[in-house]
């Protein structure tokens, strides 16, 4: 087997791996988020709430956002 062809049949051995830990991640994303909104100290995904809690409190407004690939 020649070089090139090692590495595209190994490249599809580690794909499902890839996806797997992609998953991982986004399991641990969605949980954190339960986590979070459990605490009730911060207010997920809601931007209006933010700005009007923001101007209740007058407390600056923290914005995070996290992407997941």
């Amino acid at each position: 087997m020649n070089k090139l062809a090692a590495i595209f049949f190994g490249s599809l051995l580690l794909a499902p791996a890839k996806l797997s830990a992609a998953e991982d991640r986004r399991e641990r994303v969605l949980n954190d988020r339960k986590e979070v909104e459990a605490a009730g100290h911060w207010i997920y995904n809601d931007l209006p709430r933010g700005f009007a809690e923001a101007a209740r409190t007058g407390q600056p407004l923290l914005i995070v956002v996290r992407c997941v690939p």
